[in-house]
């Protein structure tokens, strides 16, 4: 009982110093965050490379600035998140909503950015593409058709997705297919033979704008089937 007292003290001690201690680091990391809208570059630059040094710590910041009123701490928000890399399930979610913005730049930089997390954003983007936003969809095809990998699900949700009921998406999921090319040229011809017309309308379009012999016997064959039934 002698020694309970001043260890009770200690331990208490202990965890306001580390609560201290998460404040301030919290709060230098949204100053940081901050600076993104300073009209010197090498300011800017100072504090991405400080906020990518924090890691993990610098991460609620950067998500509240992903949601700044001024554009530019958005745009180097996103990106400063996207070479945080990890963890990928917070960082993530929170560049797709970037996805959304109403500036088209910052809206490419988010697709670039998700582009540059490669293979561990390609579930998250899988996810994206049955989200309500049509943007979303579109960008999450587009970044699905840069990264690639791994084919065995990457293929087959861009073949789910030809039959988007927007345009602009379906085209972007095509030109997603293509970028794959041979790899996905398989998984296109099985969607030739689909019952849905749709569907086989733009996995034609998909091989004829790949072009490759490949891709074009399979049209010409899917053609001559459709003759012969």
């Amino acid at each position: 009982m002698l020694y309970y007292e001043p260890m009770k003290r200690l331990l208490l001690f202990s965890i306001f110093l580390c609560l201290v201690a998460c404040q301030s680091e919290e709060q230098r990391a949204k100053t940081l965050v901050t600076q993104f809208s300073a009209t010197d570059a090498a300011r800017r630059t100072e504090a991405m490379k400080s906020l990518i040094a924090m890691e993990s710590s610098a991460i609620d910041a950067l998500i509240w600035g992903v949601s700044s009123e001024d554009p530019q701490i958005r745009e180097m928000s996103v990106w400063t998140l996207s070479e945080i890399k990890t963890p990928v399930a917070r960082i993530v979610p929170a560049i797709i909503t970037s996805l959304t913005d109403p500036d088209e730049t910052i809206r490419v930089v988010g697709s670039v950015a998700l582009q540059n997390l490669g293979e561990p954003a390609v579930p998250y983007l899988i996810d994206a593409l049955a989200a309500p936003s049509a943007e979303i969809r579109l960008n999450a095809a587009y970044a699905l058709g840069e990264i690639g990998t791994p084919l065995v699900t990457v293929v087959p949700a861009l073949i789910n997705t030809l039959t988007d009921p927007e345009w602009n998406v379906r085209r972007l999921v095509v030109r997603a297919l293509v970028r794959i090319g041979t790899p996905a040229i398989d998984s296109l011809i099985q969607a030739l033979n689909s019952p849905d017309q749709d569907l086989r309308r733009m996995a034609e379009r998909a091989l004829n704008d790949m072009g490759t012999p490949q891709a074009r016997k399979a049209i010409t064959e899917s053609k001559k089937r459709s003759i012969d039934r």
